[in-house]
């Protein structure tokens, strides 16, 4: 394939985001792994890959502005390429992970209602005791 060229601002927004939808995926992985060891950390790689969803996103707003003028170039170019399969890996990912997410949701949704079902039932047994006090004199 030959050499295309683009603009540099252009090329280093590709590099940008293909470091970006990189560390998505790699967060993505870390994701799946934690739901299948139990992973204690498991809220913050939740919270880790929203940043850098956010950040994506952000910074794809100004990819968009910059492809605006230069889509014919950039088509064939080879950073285009593998940014579009990062999001295409991305996006396969995300469909595996989604069924087990729910999964151990409604795993977590049911566990709460045994236990708050439980307190209910503990709630009605109550210890019959005097609110009046009583001294004991002696020890017979």
């Amino acid at each position: 394939m030959n050499h295309i060229t683009i603009p540099a601002q252009l090329e280093s927004s590709l590099k940008c985001s293909i470091e970006q939808y990189q560390g998505i995926l790699a967060h993505l992985q870390l994701l799946s792994n934690s739901l299948t060891a139990s992973d204690n950390d498991f809220q913050q790689h939740v919270n880790d890959l929203a940043s850098k969803q956010a950040q994506a996103r952000e910074h794809d707003e100004i990819l968009v502005g910059l492809l605006r003028g230069s889509a014919p170039l950039v088509k064939d170019h080879p950073l285009y390429q593998k940014r579009k399969d990062l999001i295409k890996e991305v996006l396969e990912l995300n469909h595996l992970l989604l069924p087990k997410i729910n999964g151990m949701m409604a795993l977590v949704s049911h566990e709460l209602a045994d236990l708050k079902n439980g307190r209910i039932v503990l709630g009605g047994y109550k210890q019959n005791t005097h609110k009046q006090g009583r001294l004991v004199k002696s020890s017979a």
